[in-house]
């Protein structure tokens, strides 16, 4: 029997500093309405070492992952599988935190098994470009909107173009904004029009060309604007994801209608059914 290529384990180590107590970030982490509130759009948790936590983006994107290890405030272990890349042998998710004064660091590290293989490298880019994201959204939401339900919007678009021609068009002038996302810079304030007539102003988180960028929008309550483009080769789904916060449904509702005509406007003549 010929057997494929060997497998090597990658690990992914991400940390992040969080004003806010590690009672607090646990509860993030091992509660099911707060993990709605920073990570999925719902969640259930079955806690302890025997336990689970289930998560869900909608149908077609959702999982469970077993408890591998429990030990409240210090540290979360959990096993999960994610098709092609893990194997029988799972994907391990590690959370660690530490108290530093009136804050916690939280360490995480994802490991599983790989056979390598373009599938396999834009799973581990994308799952590295989205822990990014949901790391500063679980700091955002501790720090500045804690208790507080989050409503979200995610249009999003299939097309047929590479992600640099995709990015290049939505960073345009007259792409996602009136004046284009060239000028964003990490870390420094902003003030732009966007393509639906709306302004918007606040800081720009990151930047992470091609694969898309983070800013605050404080016309929406502080609000995390985030764009992803997710796919390998000529296939690829262009998402803007907002995670808002005291803001009114109707006025999300309202929002992913416009933006998904944005989207559809953008990629008219590339967009897949």
């Amino acid at each position: 029997m010929t057997e494929g290529p060997p497998k090597q384990i990658k690990r992914l180590k991400k940390e992040i500093e969080i004003a806010a107590s590690p009672a607090a970030v646990w509860k993030a982490l091992t509660d099911g309405e707060e993990l709605a509130r920073w990570f999925p759009l719902s969640a259930r948790v079955a806690p302890g070492a025997e336990g689970s936590i289930f998560l869900s983006w909608g149908p077609g994107c959702e999982g469970e992952a077993r408890i591998t290890g429990w030990e409240p405030q210090k540290l979360l272990r959990l096993v999960e599988q994610a098709g092609g890349v893990a194997g029988p042998e799972g994907v391990t998710i590690e959370w660690k935190l530490e108290q530093r004064g009136g804050s916690t660091i939280v360490r995480l590290v994802q490991s599983c098994f790989s056979a390598g293989g373009d599938w396999a490298d834009e799973y581990f880019g994308s799952t590295e470009y989205g822990w990014g994201f949901m790391l500063l959204n679980l700091r955002h939401y501790l720090e500045r909107h804690a208790g507080t339900p989050r409503r979200v919007a995610w249009p999003r678009l299939k097309v047929s173009v590479p992600r640099e021609e995709a990015y290049r068009r939505l960073a345009a002038p007259g792409g996602l904004f009136r004046e284009g996302a060239g000028g964003l810079t990490a870390g420094a304030d902003y003030m732009l029009e966007t393509s639906t007539g709306a302004s918007f102003e606040g800081r720009v988180e990151f930047v992470r060309p091609p694969r898309g960028f983070c800013i605050r929008v404080r016309e929406l309550n502080d609000a995390l604007f985030w764009l992803t483009i997710e796919g390998t080769g000529g296939e690829h789904e262009v998402q803007l994801w907002l995670s808002s916060y005291g803001v009114p449904q109707a006025k999300v509702e309202g929002f992913e209608e416009e933006w998904a005509g944005v989207l559809s406007r953008i990629f008219a003549a590339e967009a897949k059914s």
